[in-house]
């Protein structure tokens, strides 16, 4: 019995290394081997809508670049709810251009959905009702 524990300790011991050499096959310079944020940033499309989460950056036609930040202040009227007033919400994005400096761009909603950056226009079309929500936006040549 003291082998046949002995041999199954030392196989689960010999697989353990084998998935630690295994996952560290994959990197080199002792890094992980993880894909970069320019390969995983969706571009979108001048004129089409999308739907960007929190902390999201997507790249414009141009290589400038978009990040929805939050969503600072909200007091709209929630679904199925009686208010004296609708409200609005505020949404923080962040606009770069290819090397230039960061700018925070604040759109309102219903009040102003739609801010210029650079030679863009952004446009938010919608935004959800939740802890974190997902909005929906359109970005268009600045006119």
């Amino acid at each position: 019995m003291l082998r046949t524990t002995a041999a199954a300790l030392l196989t689960v011991f010999a697989l353990c290394a084998c998935a630690s050499d295994a996952s560290s096959a994959g990197q080199s310079s002792g890094a992980p081997n993880t894909p970069s944020e320019d390969s995983s940033m969706r571009t979108i499309t001048a004129g089409t809508s999308v739907a960007m989460q929190q902390g999201e950056t997507v790249r414009l036609p141009d290589g400038a670049t978009l990040r929805y930040v939050d969503v600072p202040q909200d007091s709209r009227c929630p679904p199925n709810a009686r208010c004296i007033r609708a409200g609005d919400a505020d949404i923080a994005f962040e606009f770069a251009t290819g090397g230039g400096p960061v700018a925070t761009v604040k759109p309102n909603i219903p009040e102003a959905p739609s801010k210029n950056m650079g030679a863009w226009r952004l446009t938010v079309l919608d935004l959800e009702f939740n802890e974190a929500p997902a909005v929906q936006v359109r970005v268009d040549a600045a006119q």
